[in-house]
């Protein structure tokens, strides 16, 4: 076989720093990278010409020695962060999934891969931006906008960096505060944190979807609603704790001024 003009990645502090990778996702990555490798050499192309890899998720999984659902979930961060888009498909009259097509930021392939990956890590634009420096200042700046958004997502142990800032800040746009806020308690209802290898920052995000914040929207209506009724009830009539010691008083028998001393002879 020829050798790639590509080059396989070269993983180094400044990749893993700059985009957030946690080891898993760094392995995955490189997997595609190599099978994008692949694809350039038997010339695998789409119609419009772009090369992309095509590995089933058993594939990716024995490479890397992780299991099937780390794979997905390492995919769903990759994603997220914008280093790849994924196009899904599934075989024709069947709801079963076919193999995916995997489609990697070539922006950043220039930028971290082949030999000379120190030098282009100084000088090529990552994302249209001039330095390695700039694009991480530039990337640092973007926060979450909400505060009660930020103290719960930080809460659940959600990683706040720009891509996570991004997606919440647009979803604040378009729901509103307090159903972000509420959809995040629902992703994170009944789930161990101690228990998620990968962290929750991936499983907050990829649960803020359009069902469940509709949902969440919902659980907050019908919440105002009964709070609403509960405040419009009529008081209770008043009651008084004195009427039965007046009546006591009443059916009290009187002297009718007689001494008590004539009563005793």
């Amino acid at each position: 076989m020829g050798k790639s003009t590509v080059g396989f990645i070269k993983f180094n502090v400044s990749l893993m720093n700059d985009y957030g990778l946690k080891v898993g996702e760094t392995l995955v990555y490189g997997a595609l990278v190599s099978f994008r490798n692949m694809s350039i050499q038997s010339n695998t192309k789409d119609e419009q010409g772009h090369v992309y890899a095509y590995p089933p998720i058993s594939s990716i999984a024995n490479i890397t020695g992780q299991s099937e659902r780390s794979v997905k979930s390492h995919i769903q961060v990759l994603e997220q962060k914008e280093l790849m888009t994924v196009k899904r498909s599934y075989k024709k009259g069947s709801k079963e999934k076919n193999v995916n097509h995997y489609y990697l930021n070539t922006e950043v392939l220039k930028a971290y891969s082949s030999a000379d990956a120190a030098a282009l890590v100084k000088t090529t634009k990552v994302k249209n931006i001039n330095t390695k420096e700039t694009s991480k200042k530039t990337r640092q700046e973007v926060s979450i906008a909400d505060a009660e958004i930020e103290k719960w997502f930080t809460h659940y142990q959600g990683e706040h960096n720009s891509n996570s800032a991004k997606k919440l800040n647009q979803l604040t746009e378009k729901y509103g505060s307090k159903t972000v806020v509420k959809a995040i308690h629902n992703a994170m209802e009944n789930v161990n944190i101690n228990t998620l290898l990968q962290g929750s920052t991936g499983l907050i995000l990829s649960r803020l979807n359009y069902e469940n914040l509709e949902d969440a929207r919902l659980q907050l209506k019908n919440e105002k609603e009964k709070q609403e009724q509960f405040l419009n009830q009529p008081l209770p009539p008043k009651l008084d704790y004195t009427a039965g010691l007046k009546r006591k008083e009443r059916e009290r028998p009187k002297n009718n001024g007689i001494h008590i001393t004539e009563l005793l002879g």
